[in-house]
C-alpha cells in the first residue's frame, strides 16, 4: 500500500530532502547503490511527500530485484503525483517481474503513449518481446523504438573522417559494453580479448560500466582500454571517431547501460551487435549481427533488423573455477532433486504449472527454485504465493535467494537435473549448469533465442533432453529421474566433453572473428554485403579488391 502523509513539509524540510536526493544521485553515478538508497530514505524522512525521493528509492529496489518494495515506492509516488511517468515505468517493471504480466504491459503501453523517452520505449519492447514469442512481433516493437530514437540521429550523423582503404591493413576494432565485470558477458568475451592477433587487429575497449576484479583481468589483455562511463552518447561517438575505429561492436543491446544512441550517431563505418542481446535492435545504423547456423537458420533473416553474419560458432565459453561434485545427490539423499537456475523474470505461471505436473507424477522429487531476490525473506515473499497458486506441494518446493557466483556454481552438489524455462530459456545459465554436471530438460522453440538451450544440447551432442511440447517436457524429466546411471555418466564426462568442443576452442573462434572482420571490411570497401559468412574464401576477395584499387 502507498505510504504518504497529507501534511505539507516545511521549507527547511523540503530543502533538506532535496539535498539528500542530490547526494543519492551522486552515489548512484558512483555505483554505490546502498549509500544512494540511504540518502533517498533520508529524504523521505525529511519530506514524506517528496515524489522524486520515492521514485529513486523504488529504482534502487528494482536494481536489487526487490519487486515488492519497488512496487510500494512507485505506488506511493503515484498516489502523491498521479500520472508520474517514471513511477509508472518502475511500477510496470516491478509488476512484470512479479508475474503480473498483462497488467504490466498495459501500464507500460499507457505511459509510452504519452512519454517520448528512449528508456521507456526500450522497456516496452523488452516486455512485449519476452511475453510474445512471435519473432515478427518482436521485430515490430524494437523498430518502434528505433524509428523514434535511433534512426533520426542516424539521418543527422556527421560524415565519417577519411581513412586508409588498404584491404589488408591492420583493422582497428572497438568493443562497447557496460558489462565488462562479473557478468555473463565476461564468460564469453574474455577469451577473445586474450586471443586476438595484434598483427590483424588493434583492439580498443570502451567500458561504460562499473569495474571489479573481472575487469582487471580482461584489461590485462587489451592494449587500448577506455573507461568512458561519464561520457555522453555524443562525446563517446566523438572519442571513438578520433581513434579511427573501423569496426565497432556492441556487447549490450537493449540492456542496462547500453550506448546504442552512440552507434546511432555512426561512430564507425562498420557497426555490429553481438552476445549481449539476442533480439533485433530495430535501428538502421547497426549493420550486422553475429549469429551461427543454429541460432539463425535459413529464413530467419526476416526476424532481424541487422544483416546476419554467420560465424562457425557464435560464441565460446570460459567457465568459472568451481569444484565438480562427482556423485549424484539423489543417490546420497534417496530422492531426486530438480532445480531452476534461470532468472525469476523467466518464470511464467504456465511454467510453474508444468513443474507442478512433474512433482505430482514423481511424489518423492523435490524442486529448488532460485530467484533474483537477494535475501531469503524477500525470495520467499515473492515466489511462495506463486508456487502455491500453481498447485505445487509446499513441502517439496524450496525457494532460494540469489547466490554469489562461487556458491551458485556449487549447486550441482545438491541438485541432479536442471529444469529450463520457456518461452524464454537459459543462456549463460545453461552452460553453467552443464559445467556443474547437471542434465537439463528444455523445450524447443521457433526463435533461436528461445531455443538457445536446445541448440546448445544438440550442438554438443549431450547434456539432457529437448522436448517438442509440454507433455514431452514432463516425460523427459521423469525419464531422467528414472535413469541415475545416465545422469552420472553425464555428470562425470561433461567437463572433458565441453573442453574438447567448439565452446572452448578459443584460438580458432577468435581467428573466425578476425576473418569476419576482414570480410566486413572488404564489403565496406566494395560498397556491398556479398560476404556474410566466414565460410567465404578470403583470398579471392582480397585479390579482387586489390585489383579494383
Amino acid at each position: 500500500m502507498p505510504v504518504h502523509t497529507d501534511l505539507p513539509p516545511t521549507a527547511s524540510a523540503a530543502a533538506l530532502a532535496h539535498a539528500a536526493v542530490l547526494r543519492g544521485l551522486e552515489e548512484v553515478q558512483a555505483y554505490r547503490l546502498e549509500a544512494a538508497m540511504q540518502h533517498f530514505s533520508q529524504a523521505i524522512t525529511h519530506d514524506p511527500q517528496h515524489v522524486d525521493a520515492w521514485v529513486h528509492l523504488g529504482r534502487g529496489f528494482l536494481r536489487l530485484e526487490n519487486w515488492a518494495n519497488a512496487a510500494m515506492c512507485m505506488e506511493t509516488a503515484l498516489a502523491l503525483q498521479p500520472g508520474h511517468a517514471w513511477a509508472q515505468h518502475g511500477l510496470a517493471f516491478a509488476r512484470y517481474n512479479s508475474g503480473q504480466r498483462e497488467e504490466a504491459l498495459a501500464l507500460i503501453d499507457e505511459v509510452c503513449a504519452r512519454t517520448p523517452d528512449s528508456a521507456m520505449w526500450q522497456l516496452r519492447a523488452y516486455m512485449h518481446s519476452q511475453t510474445n514469442p512471435d519473432p515478427r512481433r518482436t521485430l515490430e516493437v524494437y523498430r518502434d523504438w528505433g524509428r523514434r530514437f535511433a534512426d533520426p540521429l542516424t539521418l543527422k550523423a556527421r560524415p565519417l573522417p577519411p581513412r586508409s582503404r588498404d584491404p589488408q591493413r591492420r583493422l582497428k576494432v572497438g568493443y562497447v559494453s557496460a558489462d565488462l565485470r562479473r557478468h555473463s558477458i565476461a564468460f564469453f568475451i574474455a577469451p577473445v580479448f586474450e586471443h586476438h592477433d595484434p598483427q590483424q587487429v588493434e583492439v580498443h575497449v570502451y567500458s561504460v560500466g562499473p569495474r571489479d576484479e573481472f575487469t582487471d583481468r580482461m584489461q590485462a589483455h587489451v592494449p587500448h582500454w577506455h573507461d568512458v562511463a561519464p561520457l555522453s552518447e555524443d562525446a563517446l561517438c566523438r572519442l571513438i571517431r578520433s581513434h579511427g575505429i573501423d569496426i565497432l561492436i556492441d556487447l549490450s543491446g537493449h540492456t542496462e547501460g547500453n550506448r546504442l544512441l552512440t552507434f546511432a550517431e555512426r561512430a564507425a563505418p562498420i557497426q555490429l551487435t553481438w552476445l549481449g542481446f539476442m533480439h533485433p535492435l530495430g535501428m538502421k545504423a547497426m549493420d550486422y549481427r553475429f549469429v551461427d547456423g543454429a541460432l539463425a537458420p535459413s529464413g530467419h533473416d526476416a526476424f532481424y533488423s541487422e544483416r546476419l553474419f554467420h560465424l562457425n560458432c557464435m560464441t565460446t565459453y570460459a567457465p568459472p573455477d568451481s569444484p565438480l561434485c562427482e556423485s549424484l545427490p539423489m543417490q546420497r539423499k534417496g530422492h531426486p532433486t530438480l532445480i531452476s537456475l534461470n532468472s525469476s523474470t523467466k518464470l511464467t505461471n504456465e511454467m510453474l504449472a508444468v513443474w507442478a505436473r512433474i512433482l505430482a507424477l514423481r511424489p518423492d522429487a523435490q524442486l529448488i527454485i532460485m530467484v533474483k531476490e537477494r535475501t531469503p525473506e524477500l525470495a520467499q515473499a515473492h515466489m511462495l504465493p506463486r508456487v502455491q497458486a500453481a498447485g505445487m506441494p509446499l513441502d517439496r518446493v524450496f525457494v532460494m535467494h540469489q547466490q554469489p557466483l562461487d556458491h551458485f556454481m556449487e549447486l550441482g552438489h545438491i541438485a541432479d537435473i536442471a529444469l529450463d524455462t520457456s518461452p524464454v530459456c537459459g543462456g549463460t545459465t545453461t552452460l553453467h549448469a552443464l559445467w556443474m554436471g547437471l542434465s537439463i530438460v528444455t523445450l524447443d522453440a521457433e526463435r533461436g533465442v528461445d531455443a538457445a538451450t536446445a541448440l546448445t544440447l544438440r550442438g554438443l551432442g549431450f547434456g539432457g533432453e529437448v522436448a517438442q511440447d509440454v507433455d514431452g517436457y514432463v516425460q523427459a524429466a521423469l525419464r531422467l529421474m528414472d535413469d541415475p546411471e545416465r545422469l552420472l555418466v553425464q555428470r562425470l564426462g561433461a567437463r572433458e566433453r565441453m573442453r574438447r568442443s567448439f565452446l572452448m576452442d578459443y584460438g580458432q573462434h577468435t581467428r573466425d572473428l578476425e576473418k569476419a572482420f576482414r570480410l566486413m571490411w572488404l564489403n565496406w570497401l566494395r560498397g556491398d554485403h556479398r560476404s556474410l559468412t566466414t565460410a567465404t574464401e578470403l583470398e579471392p576477395w582480397l585479390q579482387a579488391t586489390r585489383t579494383a584499387a
